[in-house]
């Protein structure tokens, strides 16, 4: 029976930020390379940063969609500028990208012959510092990247996760309405999708649990007119469902998003979270108690109601519900068919090319 597993040591509260100094000093690091937002150079954390510490790096040509070139660019900085460790502080971008460069210390290859073997030769330390509250990436095996063929595609290794997490609600305060509503529901769709993942285990179930109640009824309001009790129950949201999922991996409602993301430019959690009530129904035929049981936690009486309540949560942040409000037409169906029939190991029920067509006439 697989072990749950954890090796990320976890700082969560307000005001932790500053953890990150101490933790530097203890893990004996004298330049790091800090991975970051342009957005962060302009904060009051990051001058704290340059008073106290007397060299760092800095890297911050990220997209949102973070390409393998930028991991490449990094990591020759990393290596050039012989930094010993890596700081990661920002979205699940920005960390996605950070832990890959943390890997590649004296490294000649691109990232990309990762997807062949992750087998660094030697790794750095990597501190994560999440900014937004949904990717979980802070610690999480896993980085999402688009190659030079414009491919996204997933990047698994325990050598990924990160030495220290610090997650820091404070850090999510300036979040904007609809990166909390994209990232919150992200979260959301993490926690849903391990529960139901056959690599469920008590202590995923636990943290997805604890997840999909914290996001579902907290993210409207996180949305419209937060607070900072908000905030904090959707830090704690995200780094519970990436507790969760970290071990049990997501399931076909990711695999479907890439596709979303492609070809119409959907953020990824919306991407992900549109087609959560119509799997919702359709892994309910396979495991019905586990369906059941995601539904009494968002007080839904039944599938059917479930369905209804996560569509009308979709419609209260802002984000699509319907395919057709995201350019999708019919004649695309192939295409989106195409990239979504690769199936992730942890799906509690394959989906057929039948099965995808009858999605997209239900969701158009």
């Amino acid at each position: 029976m697989t072990k749950y597993y954890m090796p990320t040591k976890i700082i969560f509260g307000e005001k932790t930020f500053g953890e990150l100094f101490s933790e530097l000093r203890e893990a004996k690091v004298k330049k790091p390379l800090i991975i970051c937002g342009k957005h962060f150079i302009s904060s009051l954390r990051y001058r704290v940063i340059q008073d106290t510490l007397p060299f760092f790096k800095l890297f911050t040509e990220v997209q949102p969609n973070p390409l393998t070139a930028s991991v490449d660019a990094a990591a020759k900085m990393l290596n050039e500028e012989n930094c010993d460790a890596v700081i990661g502080i920002g979205g699940g971008s920005i960390l996605d990208v950070a832990k890959v460069v943390a890997c590649m210390k004296n490294y000649g290859k691109s990232c990309e012959s990762f997807y062949k073997r992750v087998s660094p030769k030697t790794t750095v330390p990597f501190f994560a510092l999440p900014t937004t509250s949904g990717s979980g990436s802070e610690i999480t095996k896993y980085s999402v990247l688009t190659t030079n063929e414009g491919m996204k595609k997933t990047l698994k290794s325990d050598k990924f996760y990160a030495k220290i997490a610090i997650v820091d609600p404070q850090l999510t305060y300036s979040m904007p309405p609809e990166l909390t509503a994209a990232t919150g529901i992200d979260a959301f769709s993490q926690a849903m999708e391990s529960y139901w993942s056959k690599g469920a285990m008590p202590e995923t179930d636990k943290w997805a649990e604890e997840s999909i109640k914290l996001s579902y009824f907290n993210l409207v309001k996180a949305v419209k007119d937060p607070d900072k009790y908000v905030r904090i129950n959707m830090s704690l949201a995200s780094l519970n469902a990436a507790r969760a999922f970290s071990n049990t991996g997501t399931t076909a409602c990711h695999t479907l998003s890439y596709a979303f993301t492609k070809h119409y430019g959907l953020v990824h959690g919306f991407a992900v979270a549109i087609t959560l009530p119509w799997f919702l129904g359709f892994y309910a035929e396979k495991n019905e108690k586990k369906c059941l049981d995601i539904c009494s936690f968002i007080g839904a009486d039944g599938i059917e109601d479930g369905k209804a309540k996560i569509t009308q949560l979709l419609q209260q942040i802002g984000a699509p519900a319907r395919l057709g409000e995201i350019g999708f037409v019919p004649p695309d169906a192939e295409k989106i068919i195409e990239m979504s029939m690769r199936h992730k190991p942890n799906n509690p029920r394959r989906h057929t090319h039948k099965d995808l067509e009858q999605l997209l006439v239900d969701l158009y």
